[in-house]
């Protein structure tokens, strides 16, 4: 591509209709998501059209990438929760039990021993939490508005996932990442109301889209926010 020849794995995905899109995998590889029946052949073509756009893609992609600072679960590092900073305050406190608290800017962990992973597991769990509580009243705002949920909140589930918000199961269940409680409430009301979306609509074809308009008119810019900011929340 141009000068540069760029190596791609090729993911089908059947709820991709219409186009591919382009991601980055965790080794800064490029992964080409398309629709189930697209040839390869189809797909180079697509990809060669826009070399200029997929070589300024891997560029901002991998800069995202190399802003990442590898974590140690220590006092002074930064975390995000609902969209806000918060810096990490680790105290030990032997004989107490382990305690999470958001307070003055600040991450506060209580934990009786520093043994490895003792503060990743606890904030994993309390995240857990979070997003346990925040999905779960958002889930049940936007279902009452969608006409077609029937006035029912669907089940949801959570599950940590490298790339992947949301998704809605051909039963009815929505998954959702808990990573999402560290991004903006908007994100958050974004991606609960995509998903209710497919609860009628199963493909990201225009009558999709129609449904997203009406549900959350703001969509545009929380998709733009997390296509920025994606990679913040995502990292742990």
């Amino acid at each position: 591509m141009n000068s540069e020849t760029v190596r791609y794995e090729v993911i089908h995905r059947p709820r991709v209709t219409r186009r591919i899109h382009l991601e980055i995998d965790p080794r800064g590889g490029l992964r080409v998501v398309a629709p189930k029946r697209m040839s390869r052949r189809t797909i180079h073509r697509a990809l060669q059209a826009r070399a200029v756009y997929v070589a300024r893609f891997l560029e901002q992609a991998r800069s995202r990438q190399q802003d990442l600072k590898v974590l140690t679960w220590s006092s002074g590092e930064e975390h995000f929760f609902m969209g806000v900073k918060l810096r990490l305050a680790v105290d030990e406190q032997p004989g107490q039990r382990s305690s999470v608290r958001v307070d003055d800017g600040q991450l506060h962990v209580e934990v009786p021993d520093l043994a490895p992973g003792r503060v990743s597991r606890l904030l994993a769990r309390w995240y857990r939490q979070q997003a346990q509580q925040q999905f779960s009243g958002r889930l049940e705002h936007y279902s009452s508005l969608a006409c077609w949920t029937g006035d029912k909140t669907p089940p949801m589930r959570l599950r940590r996932m490298k790339r992947t918000w949301g998704s809605c199961s051909s039963r009815g269940v929505i998954t959702l990442n808990p990573h999402l409680v560290k991004a903006p409430a908007e994100c958050m009301d974004y991606v609960i109301a995509h998903e209710i979306c497919h609860l009628k609509e199963h493909n990201h074809g225009r009558a999709f889209y129609v449904l997203q308009e009406q549900l959350y008119p703001a969509w545009r810019e929380a998709k733009a926010l997390l296509r920025n900011q994606g990679h913040l929340y995502l990292h742990c």
